[in-house]
């Protein structure tokens, strides 16, 4: 089972020991002040110096902030069209990456939560934030079995309220086949949370095309379909614009607080990593 390993550049209040920074004061080792004796009474703190230079006279302690636990997410578009298969099949890539996201947030000590939306939230999916081992291999096979349908995944916005007021880590998992707006819209709605936007492409979609012939597509989410006559001059045209619009998502994101991160064709756990230490 592939680990990653992620880094928030926030303070959570959390009261949980765990991993990340915290604003809880306790028992950890990051100094942080002094304060009066009578608000932390532990003798084992007490700092003579501070003690002697105080003008009060007050007998002075160090004072100490804990590493805390956050709240780690992952919300997934499920609808139709993440059912795509071309080199692989999107709904499998996301189940690999699930499983990674949730035995990563384990092995850091933070609670795991995912919700799989369509045209609403799929309940019969949903895992409830909690610490569990078991959580990766249960939610990787549920994905792997689950077939997409819907025909949007206007539930993205849904789910946002379902996370809670605690700000959290959120990666936001979609091939993002949605027009640029609605995207934002998305964005718009995680605000108060860290998001990881995680861009699922197959390059059976815009790179490996057939060279000449006639090829036909369909829209898995309306079902509309089109005959092309495949030249080189249309696969350029075809690739040329899913590059404007890897363009234009990254550029729509990076104001939310990241940027994407474009998982194609294989996950990739250590570049995951990179993401959070070079991104």
């Amino acid at each position: 089972m592939e680990e990653f390993h992620y880094r928030i550049g926030w303070r959570t209040r959390a009261a949980h020991p765990g991993h990340h920074g915290s604003l809880q004061g306790g028992g950890g080792s990051e100094f942080c002040g002094h304060e009066p004796f009578e608000s932390q009474p532990d003798p084992r703190n007490l700092d003579l110096r501070a003690t002697l230079s105080d003008p009060l006279g007050r007998l002075m302690v160090k004072s100490f902030r804990q590493h805390s636990a956050i709240p780690v997410y992952l919300v997934a578009d499920l609808s139709a069209s993440m059912g795509f298969t071309g080199i692989t099949r999107k709904a499998a890539l996301l189940a690999e990456f699930a499983s990674a996201a949730a035995y990563s947030a384990y092995r850091t000590g933070d609670p795991f939560g995912f919700l799989g939306c369509g045209e609403d939230i799929l309940w019969n999916l949903a895992l409830p934030l909690r610490w569990h081992k078991g959580l990766a291999a249960r939610i990787e096979t549920a994905l792997r079995a689950f077939a997409p349908v819907a025909p949007n995944a206007r539930a993205l916005i849904d789910a946002a309220p379902q996370l809670g007021s605690r700000r959290a880590l959120v990666f936001l998992a979609s091939d993002y086949h949605f027009p640029l707006s609605e995207i934002e819209n998305v964005l718009n709605a995680y605000v108060q949370h860290d998001v990881v936007p995680v861009v699922l492409w197959d390059s059976g979609e815009y790179e490996r095309l057939p060279s000449f012939g006639l090829a036909e597509f369909r829209d898995p989410e309306t079902g509309a379909r089109r005959r092309l006559l495949l030249r080189p001059s249309l696969r350029q045209s075809i690739r040329a614009r899913f590059a404007e619009r890897r363009q234009r998502i990254t550029e729509l994101c990076r104001p939310f607080g990241r940027p994407p991160f474009f998982l194609v064709d294989r996950f990739d756990a250590d570049a995951m990593t990179d993401y959070f230490f070079h991104a």
